[in-house]
């Protein structure tokens, strides 16, 4: 076989390997446990809570009026396990159990917010909540 009949012979195998891998289905990312399907619709409840997360930011009384109450309901399911309630917790043992952030949003009898317009919780702020819960 002469060198021409070789270069000839290795493009052409050469193009029907990016002929072949063109064919391939494109890679799918590795991905933990299962997730939805493309286009499938996402689940309600976390549409609500995102909608939730996104609107306790910016006003201090969708945060105490439905930020709160979502709160509150976690921490006392969380508490239950330890034997306490939020309802007979001294505010010492709370703050140093919840810290001051939680604690203050989540106490007995948090009065609503006096300045109505003023901001919530801040998406950094809830994070660190929810840190301190994930402890629990």
């Amino acid at each position: 076989m002469t060198l021409a009949a070789e270069i000839a012979l290795i493009a052409l195998a050469g193009i029907g390997v990016a002929i072949c891998v063109a064919l391939l289905p494109a890679p799918r990312p590795l991905r933990r446990g299962k997730t939805a399907p493309a286009g499938a619709p996402r689940p309600q409840q976390l549409v609500a809570l995102e909608r939730l997360v996104s609107t306790a930011g910016p006003s201090a009384v969708a945060a105490h009026a439905y930020l709160r109450p979502v709160l509150v309901e976690i921490v006392s399911h969380r508490l239950v396990a330890r034997g306490q309630t939020l309802g007979r917790m001294p505010e010492a043992t709370g703050r140093a159990l919840l810290g001051d952030q939680l604690w203050d949003i989540v106490r007995p009898n948090r009065p609503f917010p006096e300045d109505r317009h003023g901001p919530g919780v801040a998406p950094h702020e809830l994070g660190a909540m929810l840190e301190v819960i994930r402890r629990l």
